[in-house]
């Protein structure tokens, strides 16, 4: 196995929460400004920070009055309640202790604030400590921007680490740092074609690490199927 370091995004690839953004962005839209996207809409800020997401928003309804930091504020500290609510999705757990027992770098690199980061790996004991967010540098994804700052904390180079993505900026954006990159979108996503652009499109975490263990098979499969999430 050539992978020195694996780079996770956290929303919709290893914890179920993309939902949870979406219903919470569009509750907040409503709420504060009288705005019903519908959930589709907001498929294509998949991936992208929330600042972003909020400026786009001001932007796009700008006769409605949306003020980017007011609904930014207001964005943060919904979720900022809500994210650890979020599930691990499956395969997550035997997927990092693979690569763990193999001496392989971890990091996450999210669109999420730090602190959502931090808590969600203090929710469910994730063996990572190294993080990247989207809140740090200057462009969100698709620009390539946080992996380049993961892979400088992972003191790896670009082409050591692979990445573990769900949203089309991500891949776009791993793509871009000169990555390889696993798409594993959600089914429902729109212009799933386009995954294309990845290096292996897998439909779950589970289908990674039965690849990964076909590749290596000389180590036994870890399987955590008892994983108890911290209360």
């Amino acid at each position: 196995m050539d992978m020195k370091y694996a780079i996770f995004d956290m929303d919709g690839l290893l914890i179920d929460s993309e939902p949870l953004w979406m219903s919470t962005q569009a509750a907040l839209l409503h709420e504060l400004y009288g705005i019903a996207p519908g959930t589709q809409d907001l498929h294509a800020w998949k991936g992208v920070s929330s600042r972003a997401f909020c400026e786009d928003m001001a932007r796009l309804h700008a006769g409605r009055g949306v003020e980017a930091g007011t609904l930014f504020e207001a964005l943060i500290a919904r979720m900022g309640r809500a994210i650890v609510e979020a599930p691990l999705m499956p395969g997550a757990v035997e997927l990092i202790d693979w690569l763990r027992e193999r001496h392989v770098g971890l990091a996450i690199a999210s669109s999420s604030p730090l602190s959502f980061i931090e808590a969600v790996v203090r929710r469910h004991a994730l063996p990572i400590a190294v993080f990247a967010s989207g809140t740090e540098v200057p462009r969100s994804k698709p620009h390539p921007a946080v992996f380049e700052l993961a892979a400088e904390r992972l003191g790896a180079q670009r082409h050591q680490c692979r990445v573990w993505e769900d949203s089309l900026n991500g891949v776009i954006a791993a793509r871009a740092a000169g990555m390889p990159v696993v798409a594993v979108p959600d089914p429902a996503h729109p212009g799933a074609e386009r995954f294309a652009i990845a290096d292996r499109v897998h439909r779950t975490l589970h289908e990674s690490l039965a690849e990964l263990n076909a590749a290596d098979p000389g180590t036994p499969t870890i399987k955590s199927p008892n994983h108890v999430q911290p209360a």
